[in-house]
């Protein structure tokens, strides 16, 4: 019998627990390194929706910077776990490779010009770290040292399993008065990798389909325009190809595509914020400086104004890295901003007019990693194309949901010799 004044002995984990643990940590970083990046962003998420919103009770618009936080730890780790691997590195010369090497020509540009402006260290650094790493994780992702089979299925099984809990503690949090809501987590890379699913895998796993209607009838209010055009753009695309191989097929297709979203828009509160977004486009003004759309006009207006008053020098090579300007807002007036929203403003803020140049090879890169993509024919080459499909339009609405997706639109599909298997898509 234990007696009561002895110390209580410290708890050991069964041997065969702490085995399996290990094992599945040690299997984990053996996997592709695109996989463990997107898991990375998915559990960064969760882990920011669990602790900052459902259990510090913060607001869940404003956790932006946590999720980056959590998110670069997690991928510091990976490099950290992952030190052999990196030192022997291997990578052959292709576009994606060559592309990474524009990425660090950005970042020296920026380092340099931010230094000789006398801009703030931390803001420097906190500037470099996306480009530096896009550049950096698009070498490892083709190096032999990284080559592993890219396992679709674990991919959606894992990121679906993470996104549901995002969207269950959200509304859980919203429920106990929390300022926060449901969310997917990272919708900008789960709807991609859903609709690669849906129109690759045979049988399609029902869970999945059941946890993605959840999550959808969760966050129906509050669906973004970029998400909206994505999936308007590959519905369409996906009916036309029905259409062109098997018109009756297309033709069900279309009328299924209809009457879903009939279904959809008749689920939506005009209160909403979906809702709003949706009408907002029929009344776009594009000489008004407020609202979502006017504020992103007005940050053009306002960088233009400071890399003016900074002469020749500032117009050509920007502000660099940790560049900072005054916009006005719908509801005040924002001093020193270090973010814009459209692609060609990022640009022209960190590098001036040369940076239309980054821009257009930033450009040429995602539509020429898409096409290739689909040209792999299998799921993981039709995700990837769905990731370079969406990333583009977020060049035109939101540039940085690119940079933080830290390379996997550059993931090079078609040369995984080790192919995840499945049907072609058909």
């Amino acid at each position: 019998m234990h007696d009561a004044t002895m110390p209580a002995e410290p708890f050991r984990p069964a041997p065969g627990l702490t085995r399996r643990a290990v094992a599945f940590v040690a299997a984990f970083y053996e996997r592709n390194l695109f996989e463990r990046i997107i898991i990375y962003l998915f559990l960064a998420a969760f882990i920011v929706k669990v602790v900052f919103e459902f259990g510090m009770g913060q607001w869940g618009f404003v956790q932006s910077q946590n999720r980056q936080w959590v998110f670069y730890g997690l991928l510091a780790l990976d490099y950290l776990v992952s030190a052999r691997k990196v030192f022997n590195i291997r990578v052959t010369v292709n576009p994606m490779s060559l592309f990474a090497l524009v990425f660090f020509v950005m970042c020296a540009h920026g380092l340099f010009v931010g230094i000789m402006l006398g801009n703030a260290p931390f803001v420097i650094f906190n500037d470099l770290v996306p480009p530096l790493m896009i550049g950096l994780n698009i070498l490892r992702m083709q190096s032999v040292t990284e080559y592993k089979p890219v396992d679709f299925r674990f991919l959606l099984t894992a990121c679906t399993l993470l996104a549901i809990g995002s969207s269950v503690f959200g509304y859980a949090g919203q429920a106990i008065g929390n300022p926060t809501g449901p969310d997917i987590g990272e919708n900008k890379i789960y709807i991609p990798l859903l609709f690669a699913a849906l129109f690759t895998l045979r049988p399609f796993p029902k869970w999945v389909g059941v946890a993605a209607l959840i999550m959808i009838s969760l966050t129906l209010g509050d669906i973004n325009r970029t998400t909206m055009a994505f999936v308007a753009v590959a519905t369409a695309g996906y009916v036309l190809i029905m259409t062109i191989r098997n018109p009756a097929q297309g033709v069900l297709a279309g009328l299924a595509t209809v009457v879903v979203l009939a279904a959809a828009v008749s689920m939506v509160s005009p209160e909403s914020k979906t809702y709003q977004r949706v009408t907002g486009l029929m009344e776009i003004d594009l000489s008004e400086r407020k609202g979502s759309i006017g504020e992103r006009q007005a940050e053009w207006d306002a960088i233009q104004a400071k890399l003016e008053r900074g002469g020749p020098n500032v117009e050509w090579l920007g502000l660099g890295f940790g560049g900072l300007y005054d916009v006005a807002r719908t509801h005040g007036y924002l001093k020193n901003e270090g973010h814009a929203h459209y692609a060609w403003a990022w640009f022209n803020l960190r590098f001036g007019k040369s940076g239309y140049v980054y821009m257009a090879l930033l450009l040429a890169a995602l539509v020429y990693n898409g096409a290739r993509s689909f040209q792999a024919r299998t799921e993981n080459g039709l995700f990837v194309c769905f990731l370079c499909l969406l990333g583009l339009i977020y060049c035109m609405t939101h540039v940085n949901s690119v940079f933080l997706l830290s390379g996997t639109h550059f993931f090079r599909p078609l040369g995984d010799k080790f192919r995840a298997g499945g049907p072609p898509l058909t």
